[in-house]
């Protein structure tokens, strides 16, 4: 896989550009970043679902759809994500590579057009967003915020990752909630509109057969007009918190009965001991069935969940401490060592086959390192590295989830 291009194309905005053939379709991505902030964020999850149904080129769903149609089928839909304190609001799109075209022409200028149109070329009422659109992006808000409840109910990584950073803007949902949502009004979407275009950082992606110059110069195009003021500060990642103790959280699970541990990695993305750390989940994870461990890269967790029996909580606890204190000493086989070598190296060749995990290994945040460089450090990791990331690791939360006999929470 060619490695990535970063290309400065204005002030605070940037393009990952990838150059490749492999794949039938080329892979877009315009995310604008802000802090997350809890009085902000239910406003930025609302835009991309807002500007989305129309542009003024083409402003309803049915012209937009049509507009996307005439390019072979393309798609753009709206993506709210968290990095860390970050919020990555805006789009993703897939259009067919140019080969696949009837015509054979470049949808290279036509795909960053429609783009940028969305973005800032909106449909308007009374030269400001529409309110029918801003209640059906509401409509759709409420459906994803109870999608993500749902969601958190049965998976406790999900809870436990809330729990954790609960006094942290990390701990904030990137959809808001839906309190705010329903409070807000046309006007009001419509200033903090300007001002998120105004005052954000731009990441732009780009992955298809395009060279990255090229991409580039479609991007610069589409975006001509973007207002740039100053641009508001984003906050650095907050993984050196040391907890004060650890807390427990009993959490009623709709069946089953799990227990799961959060700890704190004091490693943030892109640090010299990520791979170690990418190394010790797969170790965990390979300890034992219905054991689990994911590691948060921008904020430095590594959450841990494993099945346990009913009113076993506290001794399962105590076996999986026992567990990483095994780790912490080194105490695993050359076999298990390399089997989870294996297993991350595998994650990370899938990123590079597939156009939609290569699109989520470079945003919303682009790491410094391509899947390739990252796979020779993990392969160059030793039982040394590995015991140093685990006697990091510091406790912080245990959620622990009696099961109900299949009741729905």
């Amino acid at each position: 896989m060619p490695q990535p291009v970063r290309i400065s194309l204005m002030p605070g905005v940037w393009l990952t550009a990838i150059q490749t053939r492999k794949f039938k379709s080329s892979r877009w991505s315009l995310r604008l970043l802000t802090p997350l902030r809890r009085e902000t964020a239910s406003m930025t999850a609302l835009l991309p679902r807002v500007l989305r149904q129309g542009t003024a080129r083409e402003p309803d769903g049915q012209r937009l759809g049509a507009a996307l149609e005439r390019l072979c089928g393309g798609t753009a839909v709206p993506t709210v994500q968290r990095a860390g304190e970050i919020q990555a609001a805006g789009f993703q799109a897939a259009f067919p590579a140019d080969a696949l075209t009837p015509d054979g022409g470049s949808t290279l200028r036509r795909a960053a057009e429609l783009l940028g149109d969305l973005l800032l070329r909106p449909a308007t009422r009374n030269g400001r967003l529409r309110g029918d659109y801003l209640d059906r992006a509401r409509e759709s808000l409420f459906a994803a915020l109870e999608r993500e409840r749902y969601e958190e109910a049965r998976d406790p990584v999900l809870r436990l990752r809330r729990e954790m950073c609960a006094a942290e803007p990390a701990g904030i949902s990137p959809l808001g909630d839906a309190k705010r949502a329903a409070a807000i009004r046309v006007g009001r979407l419509d200033r903090h509109y300007r001002a998120w275009l105004e005052e954000s950082w731009l990441e732009l992606y780009y992955c298809g057969a395009a060279e990255p110059d090229r991409a580039a110069q479609a991007w610069t195009e589409a975006l001509m007009g973007l207002p740039r003021r100053g641009r508001a500060e984003l906050p650095e990642p907050q993984v050196d918190v040391h907890p004060k103790e650890v807390r427990t959280v009993q959490v009623p699970a709709a069946r089953g009965d799990r227990l799961a541990l959060g700890f704190r990695t004091l490693t943030g993305a892109d640090s010299p001991d990520e791979p170690a750390l990418l190394v010790l989940c797969a170790l965990f994870t390979g300890l034992e069935d219905g054991l689990c461990a994911q590691l948060d890269r921008h904020k430095g967790l590594l959450l841990v969940s494993a099945d346990t029996e009913s009113g076993r909580m506290d001794e399962r606890q105590a076996e999986l401490l026992a567990q990483l204190e095994r780790l912490r000493d080194g105490a695993f086989s050359p076999g298990a060592l390399e089997r989870a070598r294996g297993a991350v190296t595998e994650r990370l060749r899938g990123a590079q086959d597939s156009p939609e995990a290569l699109m989520r290994y470079y945003t919303p945040l682009p790491p410094r390192i391509s899947p390739e460089e990252l796979e020779a450090l993990v392969q160059e990791t030793g039982r040394a590295d590995v015991a140093r990331a685990a006697e990091r690791l510091e406790l912080d939360t245990v959620c622990q989830f009696p099961g109900r006999g299949g009741e729905e929470v």
